[in-house]
């Protein structure tokens, strides 16, 4: 999925946001409707959406493909309290980068693979270090949040 992520990206520009499953020994993969992707509410139900499905017994593993802005910030600084409330988007920003992004979550732990990207010439630049996808967080981590103590 990495591969056919950073493919749509180098073929198009942008990429469809979709989210995944596998349930039952089955794959499922949605398109994510725009409107979920547009407000930090419509976010909040897509995140609220895909933990619900993550508590049914046979789902064991989900994710999301998206394009979004990052942002290296302090976890406890004021400026990630009000990105994380909503009170402030990554967009209104200065200092923003754009990326593509896969997070894959199982019960037993949660991936995030990241690309900084260039929409106007299709390019997929550095993929983010372990350490940087690993100190993430945000309205979708833990879609398995009930199996964490």
């Amino acid at each position: 999925m990495r591969q056919g992520m950073i493919m749509n990206f180098e073929e198009n520009g942008n990429l469809a946001p979709v989210m995944f499953f596998y349930k039952a020994d089955e794959p499922a993969i949605s398109l994510i409707p725009p409107e979920f992707l547009s407000t930090h509410e419509g976010k909040q139900i897509l995140s609220s959406l895909l933990k619900s499905i993550c508590r049914e017994p046979d789902v064991i593993a989900a994710g999301i493909i998206i394009e979004a802005y990052g942002a290296k910030m302090h976890q406890d600084s004021e400026l990630a309290k009000l990105v994380e409330s909503g009170a402030m988007k990554i967009s209104e920003l200065k200092e923003k980068q754009d990326i593509i992004v896969m997070i894959f979550s199982t019960p037993e732990g949660e991936e995030c693979i990241a690309y900084e990207v260039e929409p106007k010439t299709k390019t997929v630049g550095r993929m983010f270090t372990d350490f940087e996808a690993t100190n993430y967080g945000g309205t979708f981590s833990n879609f398995f949040g009930w199996n964490r103590n």
